[in-house]
């Protein structure tokens, strides 16, 4: 890797121990880096009461945007158990992936988490709330569509419901 490599901040995931995800970003928020831990919101049904609660979208993983010359600094965080990549060697994100899924979570829409899919045609959203979305696209009957979100080195994906109108073939 030239040296020129080492300082080109890029997005990177990182698996946490469990139920560390929101320490470990904000210990990286306190060093300079950008992290982004998506969120969705769930009804939590306990025994006296019933209210929403946010709960990470992936759970165990979290995203930072860092130079590769950082990768001690963020795996010497308490909590931290790894960066996602291949033998031994963490692998960025692209831009695109991390784009998608921000705005998925900011609509406000109920996002499900999906099963990791490889299959179908990859679609751009052109219209309404999720403009600029892109993803793979399930039929799931003859007017409606879901729209699936893969971020490709946690192999997780997350779900919403469109109508065929929005999109278009990537």
């Amino acid at each position: 890797m030239e040296d020129n490599d080492q300082r080109v901040a890029q997005w990177y995931a990182i698996y946490t121990r469990a139920r560390h995800e929101g320490a470990v970003a904000k210990q990286i928020a306190r060093l300079g880096y950008f992290p982004f831990l998506p969120k969705r919101k769930i009804l939590s049904k306990r025994k006296d009461r019933r209210k929403i609660i946010e709960t990470p979208l992936f759970p165990n993983y979290l995203f930072a945007k860092f130079t590769p010359a950082d990768f001690n600094k963020i795996l010497n965080l308490p909590g931290v158990v790894k960066l996602l990549g291949s033998s031994g060697n963490p692998i960025p994100i692209p831009e695109e992936e991390i784009e998608s899924v921000r705005i998925l979570v900011k609509s406000n829409l109920a996002i499900e988490p999906h099963p990791y899919l490889r299959e179908g045609d990859k679609v751009r959203i052109v219209a309404g709330p999720l403009k600029g979305a892109s993803g793979w696209l399930l039929r799931v009957e003859p007017s409606r569509s879901l729209l699936v979100v893969s971020v490709n080195i946690l192999n997780r994906s997350i779900a919403v419901e469109l109508g065929d109108d929005v999109v278009e073939k990537y």
